[in-house]
């Protein structure tokens, strides 16, 4: 048996995206749509125009976009999250009427807790943590992906379903 090391230990976090001074949760957000964007990365962003109150374009907040994985990866990928989510750890963000994909993430003493998710018409990313870390003591789920669910929910009536493969 091998026994790790205290520098193997820092590593060990990097499968959930949590690195000694992090990747942020719109980088995650910006990862996972990814996939649901059939392999295409496009840089995340918060608003997409600015207009004068003439409606004239002030700012178009265009995005570069380059296809970074191949269809069998996103199948394969977009198969075992949405199965994380329908019969996994991230059944905490499920809500019926359309397709969703993601991934839970606890670091070491629960002192961080990750959902990232996706449907065909968003992506996003929640970290439930503390400044200081401590442990997070919950017994209903992922505090993570019940806040992802709270939001994305609503965002989803009146969108038709549609599959992610």
């Amino acid at each position: 048996m091998t026994t790790l090391t205290e520098e193997d230990k820092n590593f060990a976090s990097l499968a959930l995206g949590a690195q000694q001074y992090g990747v942020s949760v719109s980088e995650m957000a910006t990862a996972f749509a990814t996939f649901a964007n059939s392999g295409v990365y496009r840089e995340g962003r918060l608003y997409t125009k600015v207009y004068d109150r003439d409606g004239n374009i002030v700012y178009d907040n265009e995005q570069d976009s380059r296809t970074i994985l191949g269809e069998k990866a996103v199948t394969y990928t977009n198969y075992c999250l949405t199965n994380a989510v329908s019969s996994g750890t991230g059944g905490g963000a499920y809500f019926s009427g359309t397709q969703i994909a993601g991934k839970t993430g606890t670091t070491s003493s629960s002192r961080d807790r990750w959902f990232c998710g996706y449907t065909n018409y968003y992506a996003a990313a929640v970290w439930v943590g503390y400044d200081q870390p401590e442990q997070i003591f919950i017994n209903t789920g992922n505090p993570a992906a019940i806040l992802w669910k709270k939001v994305m929910h609503p965002l989803h009536n009146g969108k038709s379903r549609v599959s992610l493969y």
